[in-house]
């Protein structure tokens, strides 16, 4: 309303100036004049048309920057959404997922890791812009990880290599002709002193001294070895050993006295 109520007044100001220019007039022209011609009129008109023009035109101007001043924070708010400039070790950290592959990738690890929205890594890694394409490639191929790799079972450790379980069996007595034949071929006895000893053997299991005396001169053997031998011998035969002293006999008592 007050608006309106400053156009009227304006107007009527306006009028009341033309008014007053008007009747100055009349005082100078001349009496057969009739007043105010058409195109005065004509020309008045369009003066105050171009005055409310001009009026209208600075309102309109107004409301154009107030709009333009809107318009440029919508576009600074809209730029400000833009994707935020990355660091090398972020950038490196996408190229490297990007190589493995997203199947591969956990994007929560990830972007926890770069701390980068979700939303943000999973577009980076759909739609990658060109540098991190170039970075991505560069990069060489990941050796496969352990849990990749196949397992190769080592050979099994149970085989035992086979061993002869039989059991020995205890030596069984043997008869007498052969243990005496591997007793003499463990002295190297001879064939005809063996022969002599079994002999004697038959006749009497215990020697006097002067049996072992003639068999020292028959076979030349030591008289160690005859003593061993029938010891052996007797031992082989379960006789027991009394332990009784060789007597001399008594040609021999009669010669030493």
């Amino acid at each position: 309303m007050d608006d309106d109520d400053d156009e009227d007044g304006a107007l009527e100001a306006l009028f009341k100036q033309l008014e007053e220019d008007l009747e100055n007039d009349d005082l100078f022209v001349d009496d057969g004049d009739d007043g105010i011609s058409e195109e005065d009129m004509a020309r008045f008109e369009k003066e105050l048309a171009e005055a409310i023009e001009d009026v209208s035109g600075v309102d309109e101007s107004a409301g154009d920057s107030l709009l333009s001043s809107g318009d440029y924070g919508i576009d600074e708010q809209i730029d400000g959404s833009e994707q935020p400039e990355l660091k090398t070790w972020q950038l490196r950290r996408l190229a490297r997922a990007l190589k493995i592959g997203r199947r591969k990738t956990s994007i929560k690890n990830l972007a926890g890791e770069l701390g980068l929205d979700r939303g943000l890594v999973i577009e980076m890694l759909r739609n990658p812009p060109p540098k991190l394409l170039l970075m991505s490639d560069s990069l060489p191929d990941e050796a496969p990880s352990k849990s990749e790799v196949k397992e190769i079972e080592p050979p099994s450790s149970t085989t035992v290599d086979e061993v002869d379980t039989t059991e020995i069996k205890p030596q069984l007595e043997l008869p007498v002709h052969v243990m005496s034949a591997e007793w003499s071929a463990r002295k190297r006895l001879k064939k005809v002193q063996l022969e002599t000893l079994e002999r004697v053997y038959l006749r009497s299991k215990r020697p006097t001294n002067t049996m072992i005396s003639s068999i020292v001169q028959v076979t030349n053997l030591p008289r160690k070895t005859i003593v061993k031998w029938f010891e052996d011998r007797r031992e082989q035969d379960g006789v027991p050993d009394h332990r009784v002293a060789f007597k001399r006999s008594l040609s021999e008592i009669g010669a030493s006295s």
